[in-house]
């Protein structure tokens, strides 16, 4: 490690200075622009760990906090993001260094680490293992009702205090597996994919978000409620002609049984013990 060339800082996540670095090494390296977060909120459970060049930040791993629901019980975890190494830094071990710290302090405050990557080769070295997800696939007939929705904009301040009240309130979408996160993840998951679409449904207290891609398909990736509606209660609500469900979350609240199970590989990994190995179970992608 080039250490004497280094400053090591410790989360500076919450300094506008600090976001806005990291905002632009996040930017470089995965092009994906974060900074609508200044406006729609961001994480205060973010705890950002990095190697500075000065005023540059060169490399970093964060942590955020979690509440993840597993065989029917509420447990703290935390989720690892943002771990990146400029290319002129690689190769002086400031990968590793962080990543012993980073997970040095999630392990003195919960039992779990997850996190979701396209390289999970690079984490098994940490204790990370592949954690097998399941896509729900079923017939699906709506329930009899009037169609009432409205699809919400994130360029709208009035619709994103809607997503915050109702995430204030919302309950697991599953008690078996789920996760109960701050909302930054499910806006900025919005925000870069042009196919999903949030719903409000008023007579349901509900924000849904689905995949606009097949209508006949309801391919719902999140609900967020305070009382978690049936599935055939929301396809009732949007009002397409929906004849078939792809959920991608774990089922069990939404009184609807599937007919086929898929493996999906979707890049999760979890440090610490998993109660759930033989289970068929799914976070929402709106979440990890």
């Amino acid at each position: 490690m080039a250490a004497a060339k280094l400053d090591f800082r410790f989360d500076f996540a919450h300094t506008p200075a600090g976001r806005a670095e990291l905002a632009r090494l996040i930017r470089d390296e995965f092009e994906i622009d974060v900074t609508p977060l200044d406006r729609l909120g961001h994480d205060p459970s973010v705890v950002a760990f990095g190697w500075w060049a000065g005023d540059e930040l060169v490399a970093n791993v964060s942590l955020y906090g979690r509440t993840l629901w597993l065989a029917g019980e509420p447990t703290p975890a935390f989720g690892l993001q943002s771990v990146v190494v400029r290319p002129a830094w690689r190769g002086h071990g400031l990968f590793r260094d962080l990543m012993t710290r980073a997970l040095a302090f999630a392990d003195a405050r919960a039992p779990r680490v997850t996190l979701s990557t396209e390289t999970p080769e690079l984490y098994r070295r940490f204790g990370f293992r592949d954690l097998a997800e399941t896509v729900f696939r079923g017939p699906l007939r709506p329930a009899a009702g009037a169609p009432n929705a409205r699809r919400l904009s994130l360029a709208d301040d009035a619709d994103v205090a809607l997503v915050r009240a109702l995430y204030a309130r919302r309950e697991p979408t599953s008690r078996l597996c789920a996760a109960c996160d701050h909302p930054a993840p499910f806006f900025l998951k919005t925000l870069e994919s042009p196919e999903i679409a949030l719903h409000h449904l008023p007579d349901l207290d509900a924000i849904v978000a689905i995949e606009e891609t097949t209508p006949e398909v309801l391919t719902l990736l999140d609900v967020v409620a305070a009382d978690i509606p049936p599935l055939a209660t929301i396809a009732a609500a949007l009002g397409a002609p929906i004849d078939e469900a792809e959920v991608h979350l774990t089922p069990d609240r939404l009184a609807w049984t599937p007919a086929r199970e898929e493996p999906d590989d979707a890049g999760a990994m979890v440090r610490g013990p998993w109660p759930l190995d033989r289970r068929a179970v799914a976070f929402s992608p709106m979440q990890v």
